[in-house]
């Protein structure tokens, strides 16, 4: 991914600053040679620790402050927001055929989808002009297909920066003063016209990630319910790195409670309602193991892209019918 943006961060004119920061940790760094990039999860993990151990580390500040590297933090994590922003524009303009043909599964099936992705192509297709927060499991009334996010999404915004928007543009995701965050309808830019940036509560792709306030809570409790009842599983284009053990954790409660039965408030559990079938769908081998290993239980693999695996009537292969009306469909 760093390969990618470094075009973007030498257009914003940040990127001498994180190639200082790159190169402190990797000496052999060069923009111009592609082995030498970190991942981005690698260089934001290392930022983290840089700026936790900074003033344990040294006598004085040396050749940048804490704050200036958490300011070159920010500014990468910006410029990720407005590329994955311009991304989506990008991908809604031809509306590819095989993701039109998965989004009408989604409806059809009321499924409900767990995306670690920060980017809004589902939100846009799936909800258009009525998302609000039963869109993304917030409000259990709701009927439809639900878009769980887990690690927040680029049109989510603390009070502090949602606060100018007209109040017809947003809409509350829960909490309550300085800790409410809200929503933007409709989608809209980190960046506006008048050049205000608006940094989007999302979740860094870092080792030890940070999940903070009640949202983030009721999110993952969420993916923990819907996970535990679903009759069908799909991971499509789910790579489950080694480092997400959050993701990991959560994926293994989900599956382990249903074979064992979701647990209640007071301590006991609900009836099982048994392995769920679990399709995998990737272009890479490498993923399966390691979603074999959350589930605990063997998976149907298709080792191909997503779009080959939807244009193949892998949907409607792969349909159950007859399924009791308090199970759900999950597609991760």
């Amino acid at each position: 991914m760093l390969p990618e943006l470094w075009g973007r961060l030498e257009e914003a004119g940040s990127d001498i600053e994180i190639a200082d920061v790159i190169r402190f940790h990797h000496p052999d760094f060069n923009a111009d040679r592609l082995e030498t990039y970190p991942t981005i999860e690698q260089l934001l993990s290392e930022m983290k620790a840089n700026a936790e151990l900074f003033y344990s580390t040294r006598p004085a500040a040396g050749n940048f402050s804490s704050e200036q590297l958490e300011d070159r933090r920010a500014n990468l994590l910006q410029e990720m927001a407005i590329w994955f922003h311009d991304l989506k524009k990008a991908a809604l303009k031809p509306k590819p055929k095989w993701l039109r043909r998965l989004v009408t599964a989604m409806r059809e099936e009321e499924a409900s989808i767990i995306s670690f992705n920060w980017d809004l192509v589902l939100d846009e297709m799936l909800f258009g002009s009525s998302l609000d927060k039963g869109s993304y499991g917030l409000d259990r009334r709701r009927k439809g297909p639900r878009l769980i996010k887990p690690h927040g999404s680029l049109n989510w915004y603390r009070r502090s920066a949602a606060g100018p928007i007209k109040s017809e543009k947003k809409f509350s995701l829960g909490g309550s003063g300085d800790a409410e965050v809200f929503g933007f309808r409709p989608l809209r830019a980190v960046q506006s016209s008048k050049g205000r940036q608006y940094m989007p509560l999302i979740v860094p792709p870092v080792y030890a990630k940070q999940f903070e306030g009640p949202l983030f809570q009721k999110l993952w409790q969420e993916t923990v319910r819907a996970l535990s009842t679903a009759s069908e599983v799909r991971f499509l284009g789910f790579s489950l790195a080694e480092a997400d053990f959050h993701a990991r954790f959560v994926l293994r409660c989900g599956f382990y409670n249903q074979e064992h039965g979701a647990l209640r408030s007071d301590g006991h559990r609900d009836t099982a309602t048994g392995r769920a079938k679990v399709v995998v769908v990737d272009r890479s081998s490498t993923p399966l193991p390691r979603i074999r290993g959350a589930v605990g239980w063997e998976c149907e693999f298709h080792q191909k892209d997503i779009s080959d695996w939807v244009a193949e009537g892998g949907l409607e292969a792969n349909r159950i019918y007859g399924a009791s009306s308090d199970t759900e469909r999950m597609l991760t």
